[in-house]
């Protein structure tokens, strides 16, 4: 084999691996499923009933990651979470303003803290309360200050 063809070839190789890796290591810190940083990691809860089921996630200030199976009924997150305790918050014009998630409270007026609403990674682009169940997609709050 020509030495040249063998040079590119090599380099070609070389540049993909580093690409690759250099794409599965990068996740923002924007994945709720994420503990770097020092968080743990609870065991998987089940919570309601009903014949739909959801994974729930929840991470802390501590960034501690709590994990529910939702059983339900309903047809919406934002109903669901309600109806088994997991989330509270204020209504308003625009919806559900959730503010409690597992007992934790977030006080944007205090310290501008808020629960950022996730699906399957990604920042929701709807309220909990209009967000229909999926099967195999999980939600997440993430609370979040600033």
């Amino acid at each position: 084999m020509n030495a040249k063809l063998l040079k590119f070839i090599l380099s070609f190789a070389l540049v993909v691996l580093i690409a690759v890796t250099a794409l599965t290591g990068c996740n923002n810190g924007n994945d709720p499923s994420s503990t770097e940083g020092g968080g743990q990691v609870a065991p998987v809860q089940t919570v309601g009933a009903g014949e739909t089921v959801f994974r729930f996630e929840v991470t802390d200030p501590d960034e501690t990651l709590t994990a529910w199976d939702v059983s339900t009924d309903e047809e919406t997150v934002g109903a669901a979470l309600l109806a088994v305790g997991l989330i509270a918050g204020d209504e308003s014009e625009f919806g559900l303003m959730v503010t409690v998630v597992n007992g934790i409270v977030a006080d944007f007026d205090a310290n501008g803290a808020f629960w950022a609403f996730f699906i399957d990674g990604d920042f929701a682009m709807t309220g909990v309360d209009d967000t229909p169940i999926e099967p195999d997609v999980t939600y997440a709050f993430v609370y979040t200050e600033g």
